[in-house]
């Protein structure tokens, strides 16, 4: 397979050079392209971002790929051929030729100092020099961009006592400072902000077009003084040229109408239904009018933390933007429109009027179904697999969703034939899984004030799993209660208070005295009776922007706790143990243990916006105690595989050093990883990866199945193992399929002295994995 994909890839380069060298004769007599824009900044402040220049480089030059062209050579080949395949393959990949002109040049040029000029650089000098190379040129532009103006005085010119008061309260969040260099850009971004704050305290038709600024810069020492100016209205008179200043009005919400059931093509009457939300951060309740047209199906109640609109407060286009959020995340609401009215009963005074807001939403259909069956590949392993999901959009008319999904599969699982089980399909698998979904926080005491400051979901979760192999039979049955919510736009929280797993299992008579002869207790513990009874914390910080072109940083940590509860009860009440000295539940030894897991990374963007390098450390613990000697095997840390120390197949790396030829998965208490990831396009959604992983797991206790996996605080750092390698990614934009291909450099299972493999690599050492998605 991997000589067949690396002949396939060979092939491709070899067609891209060769097509690619074919290019030359298509340029005609006395022009050429432009394959490259540089600059050389003299002295460069760093006010000037070069990636902010490139975007002025218009029209932009000629991609390349390995020092050729195969999107030029595709539009000639395929311009004039008329056919829909043609056009289709020239649209897709192909690219017109971009004919280096001196018009061209010299407007670069110009957009160029205009920009500077919008940073503060009035003064700055521009030249550009030409590089040629063939059929090819290289466009190289020198700036000396001189001393820049900076501001000395900030001063406001606003005729309105009202306005002036709300933006003198805000002065410390201004975007403009004393001694900072003058920027164009920045003084956009900050009549935005002056516009969006005034918009929120009551002002609906004020707009940014009534800020103006105005900037004397006829200083001696290259500074400038600027003056914000915010306008009063002006009305048109009877008299030709002459304008009637009037002062912006304030507006107020006078009452909200909200119709759960909009449907704007029908013609029916509505029935009004008042109802009060109260308000965690005025502890205050405000009425609102509910809108039906038949039998109620979606509560007023429903919408307790979703509407942030309040009658008799200022309009507000932050909580306008709030309440849309909220109720898209309906899964029952199809569509919302708000919109306001002036034509009401109260009359306006001079500075101040009334708003009648609307809340029109549209509902989608309370029921949905999904068929979809799909192949498997388990380690080789082939197989079947088909789910029906059921969907009830709003169960209990209150926004809840009811998720009620049943799987089924087979599985042609290989096996020894000693084990006497044959047939195409070996294993069989069936489950039910039922799951409620709570738009606010789901609790016995009504928490008003935290639903609507922190806008939490909940969910009740129930399952049921049969799993029958060639060795046995097991049954699995699942139960939890979740919530999360958000701190703010950065930072998520997940509690999971229950969560209880319990686990049957049934081994034939063969594989039972296998498992009596087995020294490996966690692999024993795998299959036998066991119950996890656990309560789950997870905390989540992420500052990436929309826009996915910052460098941002994401941060994961999770806490697991289990059997603690029901230890203390035991020990509390004398409750008897086994015969080999454990409580147990229903005739079940418990899982008693603690798990943490901390998940950091950093993503940094290359100056281009389109290649990336990636990091992340990852370090994890798990320590039974009590009524376990090991955690379960479920819970327990490994490492290989897709999404980490990829020149290992999955769970095929350590413990520690340990070194055995055994057919176990390597599973581990503690777990420490470095990744690093440089990201770059290649052609179109064809996207490549360089990738190094280093780590290993360990286990907290001495382990007669790893010998030499314990953790040693003398010895661990000599056992991290290393890999390189480099992969492929194909974005398709709705989803990324990757190809990554690593070797080992340094194997821990070695003695000291031979871990590093580098000189001894072959072949046979790569490791493929596939995988959807990024690998972190």
């Amino acid at each position: 397979m991997k000589k067949k994909f690396l002949k396939l890839l060979s092939f491709a380069l070899i067609l891209i050079f060769a097509s690619s060298c074919s290019v030359k004769k298509y340029i005609p007599e006395g022009k050429k392209i432009t394959v490259k824009y540089s600059f050389k900044i003299a002295d460069k402040p760093n006010e000037i971002k070069v990636s902010d220049l490139r975007t002025l480089t218009k029209p932009q030059p000629n991609s390349r790929f390995l020092g050729m062209h195969p999107k030029l050579y595709v539009y000639f080949k395929y311009k004039k051929k008329g056919t829909k395949f043609a056009k289709w393959l020239n649209e897709r990949f192909g690219e017109e030729p971009v004919y280096t002109t001196t018009a061209d040049l010299n407007q670069i040029n110009k957009k160029l100092k205009a920009y500077l000029a919008d940073i503060g650089f009035f003064n700055a000098v521009i030249n550009y020099i030409v590089k040629s190379r063939k059929f090819k040129n290289e466009v190289q532009y020198k700036i000396n961009s001189g001393t820049p103006y900076r501001i000395s005085n900030i001063s406001y010119d606003i005729n309105d006592s009202l306005i002036r008061s709300f933006v003198n309260s805000k002065k410390g969040k201004s975007l403009l400072k004393k001694k900072d260099v003058y920027n164009a850009f920045t003084m956009d971004d900050e009549r935005d902000r002056i516009t969006k704050f005034l918009r929120d305290v009551g002002y609906y038709r004020f707009s940014r077009n009534y800020i103006q600024f105005i900037v004397d810069s006829t200083n001696a020492n290259k500074t400038m003084d600027v003056t914000i100016k915010i306008n009063n209205i002006k009305q048109a008179t009877s008299q030709p040229g002459k304008f009637l200043e009037k002062k912006h009005k304030r507006y107020f919400i006078n009452k909200v109408e909200i119709k759960p059931d909009y449907r704007p093509l029908s013609q029916q009457n509505y029935d009004t239904t008042q109802h009060k939300i109260d308000f965690w951060d005025e502890s205050k309740s405000y009425n609102y009018h509910f809108l039906y047209a038949d039998k109620i199906k979606l509560k007023p109640s429903a919408f307790d933390q979703a509407i942030k609109i309040k009658p008799g407060k200022p309009y507000s286009s932050e909580s306008i933007q709030k309440t849309y959020n909220r109720l898209f995340s309906y899964r029952i609401i199809r569509s919302v429109n708000i919109s306001f009215d002036t034509l009401n009963t109260r009359k306006p005074s001079a500075d101040s009027s009334f708003l009648d807001c609307k809340i029109n939403m549209q509902k989608n259909e309370l029921y949905s179904f999904t068929i979809a069956a799909e192949g498997t590949n388990s380690s080789g392993d082939l197989g079947m697999r088909g789910n029906i999901i059921l969907l009830n959009n709003n169960i209990f008319k209150r926004a809840e969703v009811l998720r009620l999904a049943i799987n089924g599969g087979f599985e042609a699982q290989t096996i020894s034939e000693t084990d006497g089980n044959s047939g195409i399909f070996n294993t069989f698998e069936a489950g039910v899984q039922s799951s409620i979904f709570f738009p606010r926080f789901f609790s016995p005491v009504r928490l008003r004030s935290f639903n609507q400051r922190y806008n939490p979901t909940s969910n009740i979760s129930f399952g049921f799993n049969y799993q029958l192999r060639p060795n046995y039979s097991r049954n699995i049955s699942r139960a939890s209660i979740g919530y999360s919510w958000n701190n703010s736009v950065k930072i998520k929280q997940i509690l999971t208070p229950v969560n209880i797993n319990f686990v049957k299992v049934n081994p034939t008579p063969e594989f039972e005295k296998i498992l009596e002869e087995e020294t490996n207790k966690r692999l024993k513990e795998q299959y036998s009776d066991h119950m996890i009874l656990g309560l789950n914390y997870s905390i989540i910080f992420s500052n990436q922007e929309t826009t996915g072109l910052k460098n941002f940083e994401y941060f994961r940590a999770n806490i697991e706790t289990s059997g603690n509860l029901l230890y203390g009860l035991n020990s509390l009440f004398g409750s008897s143990k086994s015969p080999e000295g454990y409580y147990e539940l229903v005739g079940v030894r418990y899982s008693q243990y603690v798990r943490a897991d901390f998940d950091f990374r950093q993503y940094y963007m290359m100056k281009n916006r389109k290649s990336s390098l990636a990091t992340r450390i990852y370090v994890g613990l798990g320590l039974p105690y009590l009524n376990s000697e090991e955690i379960p095997y479920e819970r327990g840390f490994y490492a290989g595989g897709a999404n980490g120390m990829r020149g290992w197949a999955f769970r095929t790396l350590g413990p520690g050093s340990f070194n055995g030829t055994d057919q176990y998965e390597r599973i581990g208490d503690i777990h420490l990883e470095y990744n690093l990831e440089y990201r770059f396009p290649i052609y179109n959604f064809f996207h490549g990866a360089i990738f190094a992983d280093l780590g290993n797991i360990w286990t907290y206790n001495q382990s007669e199945t790893f010998p030499n996996g314990q953790f040693k605080f003398n010895r661990f750092y000599k056992e991290i193992a290393t890999d390189l390698g480099f992969g492929f990614r194909f974005d398709f934009q709705f989803f990324i399929f990757r190809i990554d291909f690593a070797a080992p450099i340094v194997d821990p299972s070695y003695p000291e002295g031979e871990r590093w493999r580098f000189d001894y690599l072959q072949f046979k050492n790569i490791v493929g994995n596939f995988g959807i998605g990024y690998p972190f």
